[in-house]
């Protein structure tokens, strides 16, 4: 039977003559530590390491190399191994779990032929790593305060990398970590869910944020606990071996001490190391090599590498436009007159113009969904953004060429109706507010995020409902028709109103998703602002007009005047006030007895107005 030894440094020596070795059983022979001059055991020899972080990574190396069979005991400068070998927290129950172990073999990891106990960092590792989320309350919102303190100033790196089945990939990022495995950790139970400690396999954790407020918000959930999966800008590589190089030289942090090196390889020798494993250290048998995986979907590539690499994070994230073809090509597609658009076009307004003459709600609301104007609109809005001048032109030429089609339908479809009345669905599009330029930019921003995002196109019908583009136009070409300059300019201004909240909210939308950067996108969005400022004047007064005629029924509605009940009371702010009253009384009333009703509610009013009443006699 092989020999036990107990290695420790030369600091320890009374603690462990007084208090470590009693603990043992058997005979231990003590063996002091010195970097100069290793010891030599033979193989198969029972090594307890009593040693810091430091001095263990070197004693890991030479028992691998001397074969001996290692148990590693809790001390205080070795936290590094504590959470490596899920170590217990004092020599006592260490070594009562030593005694009911028995020897297995586990990987060992090394970067650049060194050691690495715990983990590999490149750049920032912002907590993800073993550990990293150990912390007390305090210490975690220290930590979290640090981080974003720090994020202004983070440049993401330009790296290459190749890895154990010789793929090659070039991307930017903030972060790079490699472990060899994340048991016993929060790391195996929210993002590394089949990582094991023998199966020949490391893991790395790819760090790309493409903003501050990407980055921000993970900082902040991870701070409460909440990061229960793997963020989108978070890329895993699980792979025999890697080699990390850049353009430079590399600074890592390696078990927490910084190195500079002009490439990294790092491997994973599988099960090169015998040990006695912890009561909470899980070694299967049964766990085997596996096939290399990489999931890098997210990874930045093409002219967003340049972009990102070497500058500080955009407050917004950025997307390259090769990571976004399939949404351009769409809006290219929506910006051209094609037949479909002309057919939509005429059959949606003719639809909503005999909605508008029936007063029919469900009718027009067929036409809204109908009308194909939305998506012009929105291919427009992402031409300001990127400033894009074919795809302005084409989404301009497709809108003017609706418009036209719109107001002549509209208009034709008055001259064959023999009807010059206006319905209240009609009377509901000519006196446009501030609230429709607000329906206006929501929809906007919901028809933006409703093409960025595949998962919620299915909204697109309602933003059609929503915004109602179709009807103001078949209005303006019926007040056209009529030759009425009032009804066709009311209806206009509503139109005009939802193109430019749409086209303004929408752009802002799609510089918020990162489809263009703010420097590109000041211009069009500007543009997009004048005309909102513009359109927003008479919708001011408008809107003031609605809002005192809604304090005029809130004063009047429901009060009892010289014994008669105000029921129902409707304002119209025209030139002077007009009233529409209807008045409830136990008798009729004469001229003289409304006259003094109407002194009466001037006096509540303090001001004169034309009444128009209805009276309802109750008995």
């Amino acid at each position: 039977m092989a020999d036990s030894f107990l290695l420790f440094e030369p600091d320890a020596s009374d603690m462990v003559s007084q208090k470590l070795v009693p603990l043992f059983d058997d005979v231990i022979l003590p063996k002091m530590w010195e970097a100069n001059q290793p010891p030599e055991f033979k193989a198969e020899s029972l090594v307890y390491c009593y040693l810091s972080d430091e001095s263990l990574t070197a004693a890991i190396a030479l028992a691998v190399e001397q074969q001996w069979v290692v148990a590693v005991l809790p001390h205080p400068k070795a936290n590094l191994a504590r959470r490596a070998f899920s170590l217990a927290n004092s020599p006592e129950k260490a070594l009562a779990e030593f005694q009911q172990a028995e020897a297995t073999k586990i990987d060992v990891l090394r970067c650049n032929h060194q050691v690495v106990l715990n983990h590999l960092v490149v750049g920032h590792s912002f907590n993800l790593r073993p550990g990293g989320h150990n912390a007390s309350w305090r210490q975690r919102i220290a930590q979290t305060w640090q981080n974003i303190r720090k994020i202004g100033d983070i440049k993401p790196q330009k790296l290459s990398l190749t890895t154990g089945s010789d793929t090659c990939l070039e991307t930017s990022l903030v972060g790079l970590v490699i472990i060899e495995h994340a048991q016993g950790s929060m790391l195996s139970k929210r993002i590394l869910t089949d990582t094991h400690c023998n199966d020949g396999m490391l893991e790395s954790m790819l760090l790309a944020p493409r903003s501050i407020m990407e980055m921000f918000r993970f900082l902040v959930l991870a701070m409460f606990g909440r990061v229960v999966k793997k963020p989108r800008f978070l890329s895993l590589i699980k792979s025999k071996s890697i080699q990390v190089s850049s353009e430079g030289e590399l600074e890592y942090w390696h078990d927490g001490t910084l190195s500079k090196a002009n490439s990294l390889t790092i491997d994973c020798e599988h099960r090169a190391l015998s040990i006695l494993p912890s009561a909470d250290m899980l070694c299967q048998d049964s766990a085997t090599a596996v096939k290399e995986s990489r999931k890098i979907a997210n990874l930045p590539e093409g002219e967003a590498i340049n972009a990102l690499a070497a500058k500080p994070l955009p407050w917004i994230a950025h997307a390259a436009k090769e990571e976004f073809k399939d949404l351009y090509q769409l809006l290219r597609d929506n910006a051209t007159t094609s037949p479909a658009f002309l057919t939509l076009m005429v059959l949606s307004t003719l639809l909503a113009t005999i909605g508008l003459y029936a007063s029919s709600a469900p009718v027009i609301i067929g036409a809204m969904i109908l009308a194909p104007l939305m998506a012009p609109i929105i291919s427009l809005s992402m031409a300001l953004t990127r400033q894009d001048p074919s795809l302005m032109t084409a989404s301009l030429g497709t809108l003017f060429t609706g418009l036209c089609v719109a107001l002549g339908f509209a208009a034709s479809a008055s001259f064959i109706i023999p009807m010059e009345v206006i319905t209240p669905e009609i009377s509901a599009r000519l006196s446009p507010n501030l609230l429709d330029l607000g329906v206006a930019i929501i929809s906007g921003i919901a028809g933006a995020y409703a093409h960025a995002r595949i998962d919620a196109a299915k909204s697109l019908a309602g933003v059609a409902i929503a915004v109602a583009l179709v009807p103001p136009l078949a209005v303006t070409g019926i007040g056209l028709g009529w030759l009425n300059i009032g009804v066709a300019s009311g209806a206009f201004l509503l139109f005009l109103t939802n193109l430019a909240g749409i086209v303004f909210s929408a752009a802002l939308t799609f510089l918020a998703l990162g489809f263009a950067p703010f420097t590109r996108a000041k211009k069009g969005l500007g543009i997009a602002l004048v005309a909102v400022t513009l359109v927003s004047i008479p919708l001011v007064f408008s809107f003031n007009r609605l809002s005192e005629e809604a304090q005029i029924v809130q004063r009047l509605q429901g009060k009892t005047f010289n014994e008669v009940l105000l029921r129902t009371v409707r304002a119209q702010s025209t030139k002077p006030l007009t009233l529409h009253l209807q008045l409830v009384s136990e008798h009729s009333l004469n001229d003289q007895q409304l006259d003094g009703l109407k002194a009466r509610i001037e006096q509540e009013l303090g001001r004169s107005f034309q009444l128009e009443a209805s009276i309802i006699i109750r008995r």
